[in-house]
């Protein structure tokens, strides 16, 4: 792995799920898929194609939202690859989704849904039997399925689509890395992105939206940028990701310049409370904040992640303008408690 630097406490106490995104774990197994509503495959009809891969809690949300976005239009289609029990209530009922900021619902006849992404690639194949790739590819699976996911994405991809991924951690040099030895890194762009979201499937195709819902995103691979390190980009790769979610009025939206310090910044909360609530017994985060010995632990914990996020940008050579400031843990405790 690339950041061996973290200190040894923050791995140990790092090892719990997402404090505002409830996942979806991956099955690449493969299975009919039965839609109710063709894709279409005419590319004269049709500006853009999006497929949401991991549609459980957080990738249903987002890819959700985007859909809601785009349904009047004939321009765009997303498609959604569910799994086993969700996938087969999606399918004959669809997704239902309460939010905070505005229920909806995608009908089933509405709904492409899809089992495998072989699956949806056939399903976009025009009269010809040729493939138009996707321009989109969102993946929100957990990071326990890292591995996965570039044979996963694989079928989906062509040098002109752009990947979005909705995951914890610092994943990016070893996705990209991964991608590079499985398709040769075949896409225009792989961006990594941040959820901060309390968001839970209650049931299969139901999604319950409670608090927050900010997107931050930043670029970790450019195939236009001048090298192919990390975090390189170019002026057309912001503009493709903020024209993607500028009409998705229900998500707030950021673009990270420094997608390694924004992944860091998330660290900062996800680390201290995820960590202490796992070696706590599984307590919930408002009695880590009411607890003052705890408390007083989670800081100290969010401190060696900032110390840690600083040496590990200087290591990758960005000035100190970009390291994480000294008001990092103030800031995430104020949005935390937001949250409670």
């Amino acid at each position: 792995m690339h950041h061996q630097t973290v200190v040894l406490s923050i791995l140990l106490l790092g090892l719990a799920p997402n404090l505002f995104a409830s996942g979806f774990s991956l099955d690449v197994t493969s299975s009919s898929s039965k839609t109710h509503k063709s894709a279409a495959t005419d590319t004269s009809e049709r500006t853009s194609r999006i497929a949401i891969v991991g549609a459980g809690a957080v990738g249903s949300y987002y890819g959700g939202r985007i859909w809601e976005s785009v349904r009047s239009s004939s321009s765009t289609d997303v498609l959604f690859h569910l799994r086993n029990e969700h996938y087969a209530h999606c399918v004959e009922n669809g997704i239902s989704v309460t939010s905070i900021d505005g229920n909806f619902v995608i009908p089933s006849d509405e709904l492409l849904a899809y089992s495998t992404t072989e699956d949806m690639v056939k399903s976009v194949k025009d009269e010809d039997d040729e493939f138009h790739a996707f321009d989109w590819v969102i993946v929100a699976l957990k990071s326990s399925s890292l591995d996965a996911v570039p044979e996963l994405i694989k079928p989906l991809t062509s040098p002109e689509t752009r990947v979005l991924v909705i995951m914890n951690g610092l994943i990016e040099d070893d996705l990209t890395e991964m991608m590079r030895e499985e398709q040769g890194l075949e896409c225009k762009a792989v961006y990594g992105g941040m959820a901060l979201i309390c968001s839970n499937r209650l049931s299969p195709g139901v999604i319950d939206h409670s608090y927050a819902g900010k997107l931050v995103v930043g670029v970790a691979y450019s195939a236009d940028a001048d090298d192919d390190g990390y975090c390189k980009w170019v002026e057309s790769d912001k503009k493709a990701i903020m024209d993607l979610f500028e009409p998705v009025t229900p998500v707030p939206f950021e673009f990270e310049d420094n997608l390694l310090r924004g992944r860091w910044w998330k660290n900062c909360w996800n680390l201290p409370f995820n960590g202490i609530s796992v070696a706590m017994g599984g307590i919930t985060t408002d009695r880590i904040v009411g607890d003052p010995s705890l408390r007083k632990l989670a800081y100290k914990v969010m401190d060696e992640t900032i110390a840690t996020a600083n040496a590990d940008l200087a290591k990758h050579g960005f000035p100190e303008e970009d390291y994480l400031p000294e008001d990092t843990r103030e800031q995430n405790t104020k949005l935390l408690v937001g949250a409670l």
